[in-house]
């Protein structure tokens, strides 16, 4: 009872010293949610959008004022002195001079300027441009999250998929080696040969080393998983079994809708509005710029100690117009430039719009054709599972056969790989519409 007790208050001490590992486990909302916040792909895109949304503030810049203000103070260390006739002598002759001084001890000046651009196309189109510019950023930054999004989707059914395959190959290994131990003990008693010995050896060993490699993938599958989520590798997480039946396949949708909620359509619009916007600016070019100026100034001089002997201001009020004449047709060749990218703008929406198109088809009948796979599947699965049951109670009874036993649970296995295989493909394909359709964004 002594002996008892230590080894009882040993082991309560070396766990309660030993760390606790607690694993996360994320569903799918979860991991999409870590995904859109931590992933290093939308962190940049976010930032990109950010960057072209100061770009167009910088643009916009040069269509307000530009008021600047200066002061100075001058203090003259040096009389400056000037010849100055200051008489004549009685009766006319020459003039007397005299050296009068010149500049003020003291001088303080203090101006304010105010700049305006009143007309100037290539400005106005330079804002437009770097203004649509951001609104593609931001919806790039979408279009990402929305791949990203898909991918991560993709990613944890592929997980789920590689950990189901592990599974598997377990239960394949651990009914292998059992048949092994069954054949080894009648191989010891004598009622079956060193043949079906061998064979049931090499069917256990050979599932011992797929296990391994399923293994080994599903590993490198939640490692991927992990990576994209911004997930440090260090970190234990487990996934929560998804039992819910997959969605079943929707109804193709009016194609103006679905053009409405695909993010890379939008960014072909833009860039369609972008070409407008250079034409534009290519016609502004021949068009004058007006600039106007304001000016205030105040001046203060003074001699010695004083600073207000003399003062003086200046108001200016200016307007300066500038009209291109002639810059070796680079004006002419930019307009011709901006109709080409206008064609290019317009040819390219058309193509995007066919290839959403041909996208939809294709991934209806891709839906369609997995559904009618998954229902193989299950119904191969349940058959499967039924001649593994009977072929390892024909074996245990002295009725069976290793061989049949092996051919039953390898089956067996590949009918549950089917429909695992099955479940995955569709799911994709889902995932695939779901961003097809302008709906990926959502968890």
């Amino acid at each position: 009872m002594h002996r008892s007790m230590i080894f009882l208050f040993a082991l309560a001490l070396a766990a309660g010293a030993s760390p606790v590992l607690h694993a996360e486990e994320l569903d799918l909302s979860a991991y999409l949610h870590r995904v859109a916040i931590d992933n290093p792909d939308l962190i940049l895109s976010r930032l990109k959008a950010a960057a072209a949304v100061e770009t167009s503030r910088q643009a916009r810049s040069a269509l307000l004022p530009a008021v600047g203000a200066s002061g100075s103070y001058t203090r003259s260390l040096h009389d400056i002195t000037v010849p100055t006739p200051v008489a004549s002598l009685p009766g006319g002759g020459p003039l007397v001079y005299q050296d009068v001084k010149h500049n003020m001890d003291n001088d303080i000046l203090l101006s304010v300027g105010v700049t305006q651009n009143l007309f100037n196309a290539e400005a106005l189109a330079r804002y437009e441009q770097a203004r649509r510019n951001s609104t593609i950023q931001s919806t790039l930054s979408e279009l990402t999250r929305e791949n990203i999004l898909t991918a991560g989707k993709k990613l944890y059914a592929q997980v789920q998929l590689a950990q189901a395959v592990a599974e598997v190959r377990k239960a394949a290994e651990e009914t292998s080696h059992a048949v092994y131990l069954n054949m080894e003990m009648k191989f010891n008693a004598g009622t079956t040969t060193e043949l079906d010995l061998r064979m049931a050896e090499v069917d256990w060993k050979s599932d011992v080393t797929s296990t391994a490699e399923a293994n080994r993938d599903a590993q490198l599958a939640v490692m991927a998983l992990k990576v994209l989520a911004g997930i440090p590798l260090s970190d234990t997480i487990t996934l929560k079994n998804d039992d819910q039946q997959p969605p079943d396949v929707p109804e193709m949708p009016a194609i103006e809708s679905v053009l409405a909620a695909r993010a890379d359509f939008r960014v072909q619009l833009l860039a369609q509005d972008m070409a407008d916007v250079a034409y534009r600016a290519s016609i502004g070019s021949f068009l004058p710029t007006v600039t106007g100026n304001f000016s205030y100034a105040y001046g203060s001089q003074g001699n010695k100690s004083s600073l207000g002997d003399y003062t003086y201001t200046s108001i200016q009020l200016g307007l300066n117009v500038t009209i291109p004449i002639y810059t070796g047709g680079y004006r002419n060749s930019l307009i011709q430039s901006a109709k080409i990218q206008q064609s290019q703008s317009e040819i390219e929406v058309r193509k995007k719009r066919e290839e959403i198109e041909q996208t939809l088809v294709s991934l209806h009948l891709r839906m369609q054709e997995a559904r009618k796979r998954i229902d193989s599947a299950r119904s191969l699965q349940s058959v499967a599972r039924r001649a593994a049951s009977l072929a390892g109670t024909s074996l245990a009874t002295g009725l069976g056969t290793q061989l049949s036993v092996s051919q039953a649970n390898t089956r067996f296995a590949q009918a549950q790989l089917g429909l695992d295989n099955a479940l995955y493909e569709y799911r994709a394909a889902y995932y695939d519409w779901q961003l097809a359709t302008g709906g990926a964004s959502t968890f």
